[in-house]
């Protein structure tokens, strides 16, 4: 790691800030790299960023998902930049009490916002710990791969493995391996609240475990969706977030550097899921998305 500047303005945002300037307070990386919850602090710089400054470069919707306005009491750092052909990283470290997220955002060579990821978070209660270990490792690629260990009172270990890489326009789960138990905790969709006007949008699912959300495209007979699924008591559960592709009533995922093709049909209200390819970045090993799915009725807009 390298810093770039020692001067260090002020980034409150109060003022307008050009975004040279602004990428600048970020340390350029050598990759590859791995951080720890006991190494963090060599790769943060303790300047301060706002959250107004943040809203100079990025849709305050973005940042709202990173720190509320309603959050006065947590702090963000730069953490550092990675460099590439085609765009740039900036990592972030958002401060709290008892613990610190790392958040990474990808803008274009010509300084356009194109996504974000919350990678991980580091809780206090865990640094140095014998029987617990967490590590972020970024590649040259870049990949973010998230290792999370924990010894168990009987000597088991429980881990789990997830790498996440910009591609194909967003942050997508390239890698996952785990034998830790789902927590009973409710499934986030990404697509709960766009728009599902077109024919085929719509939720399908058994149960808030078990299900797929369709939303409406830019492009026509192209759909975004998601879909999670968990059998097996937790043992067996998978992810997926893309776009399908329509031919009248069959659709496919398909998508450069990823192995992993799924085929949708939709008669009815009945929507059927078949996996192709290599899907075992995106689910458990011994698993399969094959499913299927009923359309789940619209819930009607009180007056």
């Amino acid at each position: 790691m390298m810093a770039c500047s020692d001067e260090k303005p002020d980034f409150t945002g109060n003022t307008p800030i050009k975004i040279n300037d602004f990428n600048k307070i970020f340390k350029l990386a050598t990759l590859p790299i791995a951080l720890s919850d006991t190494n963090f602090k060599h790769f943060t710089d303790t300047l301060v960023i706002g959250r107004k400054a943040l809203v100079q470069f990025i849709p305050d919707s973005i940042v709202e998902n990173i720190v509320s306005k309603k959050d006065k009491k947590s702090i963000l750092h730069p953490l550092c930049r990675i460099e590439k052909e085609q765009e740039y990283y900036l990592l972030l470290r958002l401060q709290h009490a008892n613990s610190f997220e790392i958040c990474v955002l990808v803008f274009s060579k010509k300084n356009k916002y194109l996504d974000f990821k919350v990678l991980t978070d580091f809780q206090d209660e865990n640094k140095g710990s014998r029987h617990y270990g967490k590590v972020l490792s970024i590649n040259k690629e870049p990949s973010f791969l998230v290792e999370e260990n924990k010894m168990n009172e009987d000597n088991s270990l429980i881990y789990e493995k997830k790498g996440w890489a910009y591609t194909d326009s967003s942050f997508r789960l390239i890698y996952f391996d785990s034998n830790k138990k789902p927590e009973n905790a409710k499934v986030i969709n990404p697509l709960d609240t766009l728009p599902m006007n077109n024919i085929f949008s719509g939720d399908y699912g058994r149960d808030p475990k078990n299900f797929i959300s369709i939303r409406d495209y830019t492009v026509p007979n192209k759909y975004q969706f998601f879909m999670h699924f968990e059998r097996e008591n937790g043992n067996c559960l998978g992810e997926l977030k893309g776009l399908m592709s329509f031919t009248k009533n069959t659709a496919i995922y398909s998508e450069k550097g990823d192995a992993c093709i799924i085929h949708f049909k939709i008669e009815g209200n009945e929507i059927s899921i078949k996996e192709d390819g290599n899907c075992g970045n995106h689910r458990n090993m011994t698993c399969l998305f094959n499913n299927s799915y009923e359309k789940k009725r619209k819930a009607k807009k009180k007056k």
